[in-house]
């Protein structure tokens, strides 16, 4: 009898961190605890790469607890077809997610420890949607190939959805132009804005940080968006008169419209040397005629978190520096652009013409992966009728 007892506090130390905190729902008998719920919502935060701020947090904790849920049903309802996950398949599918983010083995559990979040949250998501992913190729047979009209059409929607213009905007909204400046002038003055906008916003986005989100050009009106339009990423807006009050906003994003079936895309290069350096090393800058010989030397001489290349719209560029790189031939040296102390070189590598919309075997596949998805809903509803559910 003493060996039992002994067993039973074994197992019950073992499970007690688990479903630490508070039973906040119970599905099938599982129950699920409030620090998991936490965990998990911490986990959405990393995955949207955003910052799971105070005003954010109850939308994603309520976000975690119903996806939690969703992740429950899908287990008994592939168990019950017979359905299992090898722990190894786990561990294969996050090596991928590493790899996928350019991580090194064993840096994503680091990663997720640092913020908070056990791997064994990561884990139990994987668990389930491999194991939901048998239930849905089971019902594969059930989704019908996308037809050449299905093609046709959805290339329809997605050229309307590219000639949008959207800006992804934050906002503080105040009673009166007084209050509006002293808004402006804190900002200006080095106050972050979330803090403003906690301090002064009457608009219902003060509970999201005045976080509106995307929006068209017939959210503001004609006159704000024409003014959203002469704003960069990150730079604020003078006050604005509205119906409501005054309006600053702040534009963290962009999206241009485009109207073309191709566009042109920009391979560029930058580096930063601190000015004193870069009058000593003109000559060989000059000498630089491709982009390998330009990265090479900006890993030997520049500052080592300015060197950058990629692939960018024009538009997606500062009208002043648009300018610069517009009218200097690609594979030479462009700069120096001066800042304080450095001097910053950028070298169009090359110029590439983009088609905007996808190949029609991707416009297939993109039609039949959100029939599966409606198919995985429709599914998953189904199960959750016969599920035991409880919040508590």
């Amino acid at each position: 009898m003493k060996y039992g007892i002994l067993l039973l506090s074994c197992i019950l130390w073992i499970v007690q961190p688990v479903f630490a905190g508070e039973i906040v729902a119970i599905v099938n008998d599982e129950p699920i605890s409030n620090y998991d719920v936490e965990a998990r919502a911490k986990l959405i935060a990393i995955q949207k790469a955003q910052y799971l701020s105070n005003k954010r947090k109850a939308q994603y904790i309520e976000e975690a607890l119903n996806a939690i849920i969703d992740d429950k049903v899908k287990i008994t309802e592939a168990k019950r077809s017979g359905f299992s996950v090898k722990d190894s398949e786990i561990e294969d599918a996050i090596s991928h997610l590493e790899q996928q983010n350019g991580l090194k083995s064993g840096e994503m559990v680091k990663m997720l420890a640092k913020n908070g979040v056990p791997v064994r949250i990561l884990k139990d998501q994987i668990r389930a949607d491999l194991m939901w992913i048998q239930v849905l190729q089971k019902q594969r047979s059930a989704i019908s190939e996308a037809t050449s009209v299905e093609i046709e059409n959805k290339k329809k929607e997605l050229r309307k959805e590219l000639q949008k213009e959207e800006f992804y905007v934050f906002e503080i909204l105040v009673p009166t132009k007084e209050t509006a400046e002293e808004c402006y002038k804190e900002i200006l003055n080095g106050t972050d804005f979330d803090k403003v906008v906690a301090k002064y916003s009457i608009a219902s986005s003060k509970e999201t940080g005045g976080e509106v989100g995307w929006i068209d050009s017939k959210h503001y009106g004609k006159e704000i968006t024409g003014v959203l339009r002469q704003l960069s990423a990150g730079e604020i807006s003078v006050p604005l008169k509205t119906k409501k009050g005054y309006l600053l906003l702040l534009v963290q994003d962009r999206k241009i419209p485009i109207t073309e079936d191709f566009v042109t895309i920009w391979e560029l290069a930058q580096m930063a040397i601190p000015t004193e350096h870069a009058v000593k090393l003109e000559k060989q800058l000059i000498a630089l005629n491709n982009c390998d010989k330009f990265l090479k030397f900006a890993k030997k001489y520049a500052i080592e978190e300015s060197v950058k290349s990629g692939m960018m719209s024009p538009n997606q560029l500062p009208e002043e520096l648009f300018d610069i790189l517009k009218s200097n031939p690609t594979k030479s040296v462009i700069g120096p652009v001066r800042t304080a102390d450095t001097d910053i070189f950028f070298m169009k590598c090359d110029i590439i013409k983009k088609q905007v919309l996808p190949e029609d075997s991707q416009i297939k596949m993109q039609i039949e992966n959100e029939k599966m998805e409606s198919l995985s809903d429709k599914i998953l509803k189904n199960a959750k009728r016969f599920a035991v559910i409880e919040r508590k």
